[in-house]
């Protein structure tokens, strides 16, 4: 009698043991799963970065201050800006440029 309440007992335990595996296996999946979606979405991430950084402007090749200011005297005769003006805003725009 001592040797069917051990089996009953092993057999309970035996139970209690695969359920606590089967709950392991389907943590196990879902896990994994969520590796797949995260590792997805790093490489969306990446490529959005990339094509961001390929679209985004560098170091922007300003016409020479002088030209400029020829072509705003010629647009807007009465102007007042001078040289040293358009020196400055190229300077303040390439700055901005860089902060990109």
């Amino acid at each position: 009698m001592q040797d069917y309440q051990e089996l009953k007992a092993a057999n309970k335990q035996l139970t209690e043991w695969d359920a606590e595996l089967n709950r392991l296996h389907e943590r196990d999946g879902d896990l994994v799963l969520k590796v797949q979606m995260l590792e997805q979405e790093l490489k969306e991430a990446q490529r959005s970065r990339e094509a961001n950084q390929n679209v985004a402007p560098t170091n922007a090749d300003f016409p020479e201050p002088a030209d400029l200011l020829n072509q705003l005297k010629g647009q807007r005769k009465k102007s007042i800006a001078s040289l040293a003006d358009i020196e400055v805003i190229l300077e303040l725009l390439d700055r901005a440029g860089g902060a990109l």
